[in-house]
């Protein structure tokens, strides 16, 4: 997890504009982890394909030393341990990646979503 959250976080540093925050809530059931960028956030264009693999935005990124794999790796990461990874813009600008995660492992008394039977 420490991998997904160094990417999102460089990636609010790189393209995004300041400042960047980090927002980490619990549930009975989840935890959930924010990162937000208060630059113009991301053209709605944009947004379906932030995570597909080898995706960049713009025709001056395609050219950055990024794979635009970052992104698709982390999805994949939260996936893996049973949540996800989201994006949208804020109501007042700047993007805001959202990662959720089940609050416990899942075990022998736990139910599929991470919390207790």
């Amino acid at each position: 997890m420490d991998v997904v959250l160094a990417n999102l976080v460089g990636n609010a540093l790189r393209h995004g504009e300041p400042p960047v925050s980090v927002r980490l809530s619990a549930g009975p059931h989840r935890i959930v982890l924010e990162v937000r960028d208060h630059g113009p956030g991301l053209d709605e264009a944009v947004l379906p394909h932030v995570f597909d693999r080898f995706y960049k935005a713009g025709a001056a990124r395609a050219r950055s030393e990024g794979s635009g794999l970052g992104l698709a790796i982390a999805r994949e990461n939260a996936r893996l341990h049973r949540g996800d990874l989201t994006v949208a813009n804020a109501p007042d600008g700047g993007a805001v990646f959202t990662l959720s995660l089940p609050r416990r492992a899942p075990g022998p008394e736990s139910d599929p979503d991470g919390g207790p039977e």
